[in-house]
């Protein structure tokens, strides 16, 4: 547990410590967020902040979530002021209720939030919350407000923040290291960001075209079971400090806007989002209406390998709804493991030829073609894909697999390296092709291509002299 804080805690101060930057104190003249860290920086730090969490397991690895959530963070981020990132969120398996931020547009979603949620207003508005504590680049302007700390202690702190709100004991062990003070400075400073972003979450809902009472009714809901359960923490209250004159200023900003132009308040997505997660979590006791509950059923007789009986329940909703791919992406899985492979294949075609160029059913397609032993042609349509779109992560992520299967290991370990460089992970993606260069002996082409890389890499990092 230690090797990991110790190692996010030292990828901070790297990127908070590169050529050219004070670091005993911070400057005091020009825009201190953009002195102390920059755009790039805060992508850097999150990106390495999420390999930290994915390596201490408990995020759920779910291509219809993931899709899912990250649609809704672009089409929140598009609408959001500010500085924009390209928003990565993934979902935490916490049945807490709480959501955070990491820099760079990272953001976290615990199970239990959404869950909580009732519709996908209420977890749209939290969604649009954390995207404008990115936006508006709040623990950029946190670290910039703590000009009497030095860079490892406002390093430690940041790390606080942020593992923190996964693992109380983590958050509590960086404090005991010297940043108790800092993190205690901030406290006030935080709450009037938690307004801000209240204020500019409701903007960015409306321009999306989503209904922001959500958001509301959402936060009324936590602070009415906080007090009926004195016992019971609410870790996003915790987090995210919350009283009744933020909620009223929040419905007092609500009654000045025009009611007629407020948008969707839930969709289709959102409530099979909902019960899949159910099934993947052993959530019980969530009501749910159909067609919901049989996608619940089956979602969870495929989680515990009855895969007749998802076929079973899967079957008559794929025939309903033949495009939905949250009905025929788990059909064709359960088809496919239940040995009716013609017809799982039938079920995948439809919905490649659907959905031309999804990374999802890229993937599904290269690892089955795996499974049946066809290494070589899972590596070629893998091959094509990464062709066809260079800039696509989760293709090079695919194709590093098939590589693997297919014996390349330099193209398994460069591939993978583009993965993590496409994601920001500059640490992880320059280990990658490392180990990708050591296997190069015979490939002058490739020495140079993957030195370049790395060159690049260093660059960004701001590692080599200028």
């Amino acid at each position: 547990m230690m090797r990991h804080l110790f190692t996010l805690l030292l990828a901070v101060v790297l990127l908070t410590s590169l050529p050219g930057r004070a670091q005993a104190q911070l400057p005091e003249l020009g825009n201190p967020v953009d002195t102390v860290l920059s755009p790039d920086e805060e992508r850097q730090i999150g990106a390495e902040v999420f390999s930290q969490l994915r390596a201490r397991g408990g995020v759920i690895e779910d291509p219809l979530l993931d899709s899912y959530l990250n649609d809704l963070g672009i089409r929140l981020m598009s609408s959001a002021s500010g500085t924009r990132f390209a928003p990565q969120l993934i979902i935490v398996d916490n049945p807490m209720i709480n959501a955070f931020t990491v820099p760079g547009g990272y953001i976290a979603v615990f199970s239990g939030l959404m869950l909580t949620a009732e519709n996908e207003s209420e977890l749209a508005g939290v969604v649009a919350h954390e995207i404008a504590h990115a936006t508006q680049r709040h623990i950029a302007q946190m670290v910039a407000a703590q000009a009497g700390n030095s860079m490892t202690a406002v390093a430690g702190f940041i790390a606080g923040i942020l593992l923190g709100a996964v693992d109380p004991q983590l958050g509590a062990a960086v404090a005991t290291a010297g940043i108790a003070g800092a993190a205690q400075n901030a406290i006030n400073y935080t709450r009037m960001h938690e307004r801000e972003a209240d204020r500019i979450a409701i903007d960015t809902l409306r321009r999306a075209d989503m209904d922001p009472r959500g958001m509301a009714s959402f936060f009324e809901t936590l602070q009415r079971r906080a007090g009926a359960s004195p016992g019971r923490q609410f870790e996003f209250l915790r987090t995210h400090p919350m009283n009744s004159e933020r909620i009223s200023a929040i419905r007092d900003r609500l009654a000045g806007l025009n009611n007629d132009r407020f948008g969707a308040n839930d969709s289709e997505s959102f409530r099979l989002a909902r019960a899949r997660l159910a099934a993947l979590t052993g959530r019980s006791g969530l009501s749910l209406d159909e067609p919901e509950e049989t996608y619940r059923q089956a979602v969870a007789a495929q989680r515990q390998g009855n895969h007749d009986q998802a076929v079973e329940k899967l079957r008559p909703l794929y025939r309903d709804n033949p495009g939905n791919r949250w009905y025929a992406l788990p059909l064709a899985r359960a088809l496919n493991d239940t040995g009716q492979t013609q017809e799982a294949d039938r079920v995948l075609a439809d919905l490649i030829s659907l959905y031309p160029g999804d990374s999802t059913l890229l993937r599904v397609e290269v690892d089955w073609m795996l499974d049946r032993g066809d290494a070589k042609t899972a590596y070629q349509t893998a091959r094509q894909a990464v062709e066809d779109r260079p800039k696509d992560a989760e293709a090079a992520l695919t194709l590093s697999r098939a590589a693997s299967a297919a014996d390349r290991p330099l193209e398994h370990h460069e591939q993978l390296g583009r993965y993590f460089l496409l994601k920001d992970n500059l640490v992880a993606a320059h280990q990658e092709l490392e180990t990708a260069y050591t296997h190069t002996a015979d490939n002058p082409r490739a020495q140079a291509r993957i030195e370049s890389t790395l060159q690049e890499i260093e660059r960004l990092a701001g590692q080599t002299e200028e």
